[in-house]
């Protein structure tokens, strides 16, 4: 194995849950998430030297693959609650599970860009400043994203 495999093996090590986050944002579909981040690696252990930055180049690639995923129509029959939290926690109460359900519709509602910000801040754990360089685009938009798309939110979860 080579330095350039190596240095992926280990990314992939600390950044799994990162990485699959960024496709489900945009797949919506944990298997189709998982597609995602195999494509992307695929295509990564093809390159012919290493990227300066190996997570951004990773995380972009995987988003990259997400999104060549859903613009080919391969998306799943239907959307549930486990898009986003885990609903075979035995612990979860009633009441939890109907306010995961409403969190998880309330995201779908939401434009692509702020479900995605969203998603991959909260549940994927990458910064802003991440976010931004996987999307090309400035901290100040990917901010904004966020604002708006958590007000969103709000407003739709405070409906009755």
């Amino acid at each position: 194995m080579g330095p350039l495999e190596n240095d992926l093996e280990r990314l992939y090590d600390e950044s799994a849950q990162q990485l699959f986050v960024c496709a489900l944002a945009i797949t919506r579909c944990p298997a189709l998430a998982e597609d995602a981040v195999h494509d992307a690696f695929r295509r990564l252990l093809s390159l012919k030297q290493r990227p300066e930055d190996l997570k951004v180049y990773a995380l972009r690639s995987v988003r990259n693959a997400a999104i060549d995923i859903h613009r080919k129509g391969r998306r799943a029959a239907a959307l549930t609650p486990t898009y986003v939290f885990d609903a075979c926690d035995p612990r979860d109460q009633v009441g939890l599970m109907e306010f995961k359900n409403r969190v998880a519709a309330a995201l779908l509602k939401l434009p692509d860009d702020e479900r995605e910000t969203i998603v991959q801040h909260l549940y994927g754990g990458l910064t802003f400043r991440e976010i931004a360089e996987v999307r090309e685009n400035s901290l100040n938009t990917v901010a904004s994203w966020y604002r708006r798309g958590l007000e969103k939110l709000r407003r739709e979860l405070e409906e009755p």
